[in-house]
């Protein structure tokens, strides 16, 4: 639509003035009523009619038409006149007009700018109502979501505990197993030890019983490296048996120690007198493990090996001393069932 406001918003615009001077032009032409039928008695009220209009007109508004009127005003024939109508001259505020015409734009535009707002918020409703049931579908989905999320996570947790249940069922089944099998070892066990411990009592009742008939041992474990006699320009009056230090040196039978510390010759010795009188000797030894006076058993250690005196290398040097004499150990020994 054409703005026909001025600049200032104010005052009606020239285009609006000359639109509304053609108006006042077009309206004064003249418009002819075309002749109508009428009855009888319709004349004398559109007699009345058109006297009323020419008085509030102010004027003849009715120009001769060459018809031939009857006391009624219409025409012998029952008709009309042909009226010439024409316009009522009265001035026009064009100002006024134009302020009417730019309130009804006013109005236009109002009622455009409503129905705008209008279609916006139904539009806007449609979108809200969309978001919300966008929005709930997907907090549906989301809850189903959940809801599944959560059985799964339940199913998975059921599955794990009875995982967990029949691991610790096969643990404990084993545990029980390892257990019986333990009991069952240690029993094993308990009755080799028993067995074992029956055995070493009667071997050591045996070894007991036999030591108790034994009357007589060989003085140390060895090597036989010299015997009874003539060595080296001099008489040798014992036997040598070789061995590292420390070697065990026992009492070749039961008897009392008569001497146990220094010897000429020998460094260190123990003699040991027996019950029938005979005296064996001890030389060279590292180091004495009884003392004079004390009692000794067959079998019994006195010494460890050593080579202190007049010694060539660890060895013991054994003599025995029957009725005052120094005679050969080897057959007496021998006599009492020991080799050397």
């Amino acid at each position: 639509m054409a703005r026909h406001r001025s600049l200032s918003g104010h005052h009606p615009s020239p285009a609006l003035l000359e639109a509304l001077a053609r108006s006042s032009r077009h309206g004064r032409a003249a418009h002819r009523l075309p002749q109508l039928p009428l009855r009888e008695g319709h004349k004398s009220a559109v007699a009345g009619a058109l006297a009323g209009a020419f008085f509030l007109a102010g004027g003849p508004l009715v120009a001769g038409s060459g018809v031939a009127l009857g006391d009624s005003g219409v025409d012998t024939d029952g008709r009309l006149p042909a009226l010439e109508v024409l316009p009522i001259h009265r001035q026009v505020d064009q100002q006024e007009e134009a302020a009417k015409l730019q309130k009804n734009e006013e109005l236009q535009a109002k009622l455009a700018a409503a129905e705008q707002a209008a279609q916006e918020a139904v539009e806007r409703r449609a979108a809200e109502q969309a978001a919300a049931e966008q929005a709930a579908a997907e907090q549906a989905a989301a809850e189903q979501a959940a809801v599944e999320q959560a059985a799964a996570e339940q199913a998975a947790a059921e599955q794990a505990a009875a995982e967990q249940a029949a691991a610790e069922q096969a643990a404990a089944e084993q545990a029980a197993a390892e257990q019986a099998a333990a009991e069952q070892a240690a029993a094993e066990q308990a009755a080799a030890e028993q067995a074992a411990a029956e055995q070493a009592a009667a071997e050591q009742a045996a070894a007991e019983q036999a030591a108790a008939n034994v009357q007589f041992v060989k003085p140390a474990e060895g090597r036989f490296t010299s015997g009874f006699g003539a060595r080296w320009g001099t008489t040798h009056y014992g036997v040598d048996i070789a061995n590292s230090i420390g070697t065990p040196i026992y009492s070749t039978t039961s008897g009392t120690v008569i001497s146990s510390g220094p010897a000429s010759g020998f460094g260190l010795w123990v003699r040991v007198q027996h019950d029938d009188g005979t005296i064996t000797v001890y030389g060279h030894i590292d180091q004495s493990l009884v003392s004079v006076g004390q009692r000794v058993g067959v079998g019994e250690q006195i010494a460890t090996m050593g080579n202190r005196g007049q010694s060539t290398g660890p060895h013991l040097h054994f003599e025995v001393h029957v009725n005052g004499q120094k005679i050969d150990p080897q057959p007496w020994l021998a006599e009492r069932g020991i080799s050397l």
